[in-house]
């Protein structure tokens, strides 16, 4: 019985994902859940400025945000973006699953994870040859920008699927079967 009760609040944290104790109240109530869709602007919506995504092999990723989702420069892939921290035990989790649909999905999608949080460049790789990530990871004032751009990221980890014309297609708060993931990937890229 003990045992049990010992493993509740583990699997609440492992399944919820990691969330930001420090957003206010009025954030955490429009996005408190996980089947509501992330913040995509109205048709009427302009473009805004592109920014720039840095991946730790310094090239740089172009991202425009217009009415449906973010147009990526000369990406013709479908992108999943995975918001993530170097702390997070479902982020870390969730790294195997990515690399397998990564190497399953090579020339279809393209996986960024988004670094949520403050490090240096040799602390990310040495993260990333730990748990042998084989995709992109982008770091810097650009994910922030990002985050924002999305509407705010609601916990962590936290995956967004685009189509490959940038559309949003779906998203997820915690972490994710890689069968579900699989599923939703292969209706993009149909």
């Amino acid at each position: 019985m003990k045992k049990t009760l010992l493993i509740i609040p583990f699997l609440a944290l492992f399944l919820g994902g990691c969330g930001d104790e420090n957003k206010s109240e009025a954030s955490q109530t429009n996005t408190s859940d996980a089947s509501q869709s992330v913040s995509v602007p109205s048709q009427s919506a302009s473009l805004e400025a592109p920014f720039d995504l840095t991946l730790m092999d310094e090239s740089k990723m172009t991202l425009q945000k217009f009415d449906k989702g973010f147009k990526v420069e000369g990406n013709d892939e479908a992108i999943l973006f995975n918001f993530f921290a170097t702390w997070c035990p479902p982020c870390k989790a969730e790294i195997p699953h990515l690399n397998n649909l990564n190497d399953k999905f090579k020339g279809k999608l393209k996986i960024v994870s988004v670094l949520m949080e403050d490090k240096s460049k040799d602390e990310i790789d040495a993260f990333m040859k730990k748990y042998k990530i084989n995709f992109d990871v982008a770091y810097g004032e650009g994910n922030s920008r990002f985050a924002k751009a999305l509407g705010g990221v609601v916990g962590i980890p936290y995956i967004v699927l685009y189509k490959p014309n940038g559309e949003y297609a779906t998203h997820y708060v915690g972490l994710v079967p890689e069968e579900m993931l699989e599923s939703d990937i292969n209706k993009v890229i149909d």
